[in-house]
């Protein structure tokens, strides 16, 4: 079986630069959404994949072998497009290189997935590198995207606010000892309750599942 070649498109070299030792296999905790046990199958159809770094970093690229294991491949800088060879049951996935404090190395997607496939009937791929967009916070969504530690605080909040209002210290006039005018959560409407949470709630990345290969990639 085969493994990939690569070769820069735009600004680059031909150097070798692929670090060939493989990682942990990429099973269900590797990526989001909980994924199934990705890993390359066949090496019958030779085909690539253009890559094109939109984001302000360094990107890695990863084959994931035959035993799903991550093997490091080529490093693309910000602005740049490189051609992947590959073949079609082939997944790739890509970190972030020096992500720094405010970044994770996984902060990188391809039509907002970890994991991309090379196309089947629609010719080569091309696949750009991103930014993942973000979950916008709302009551539907709260539970289904958001931290334990960010429901746990805003689930004391709501309690805090929900009990102020039933109390007469809620009232707006309410005075404290010294007779100066208090005002506590129990007053704020709803609506403002919900945008302070909303504006309080943390970045979170939308991360899909990796596409379905296509029946006739699984049967090559």
């Amino acid at each position: 079986m085969g493994n990939c070649n690569t070769r820069l498109l735009f600004g680059g070299t031909n150097t070798n630069a692929r670090n060939m030792a493989a990682a942990a296999p990429a099973s269900d905790n590797a990526y989001p959404q909980g994924a199934s046990l990705m890993r390359s199958t066949s090496s019958d159809e030779s085909t690539y994949i253009l890559f094109e770094n939109q984001t302000e970093s360094r990107v890695k690229l990863y084959w994931l072998n035959y035993d799903g294991q991550e093997v490091a491949y080529r490093s693309i800088e910000p602005g740049r497009v490189h051609r992947q060879q590959t073949f079609m049951t082939h997944p790739w996935t890509f970190k972030l290189l020096d992500p720094g404090t405010e970044k994770r190395e996984t902060d990188v997607v391809v039509d907002d997935r970890r994991v991309v496939f090379p196309n089947d009937d629609s010719g080569p791929r091309k696949a750009v590198l991103r930014k993942p967009s973000l979950w916008e916070w709302s009551p539907d969504n709260h539970k289904k995207h958001f931290p334990k530690k960010f429901l746990e605080s805003t689930e004391a909040f709501l309690r805090v606010h929900h009990t102020q209002r039933r109390t007469k210290s809620a009232a707006l006039t309410a005075e404290d000892w010294d007779g100066k005018p208090q005002v506590n959560l129990g007053v704020l409407p709803t609506e403002l309750i919900l945008r302070i949470i909303e504006l309080s709630a943390p970045e979170m990345p939308i991360v899909l599942p990796p596409a379905p290969v296509s029946p006739r990639s699984a049967d090559a």
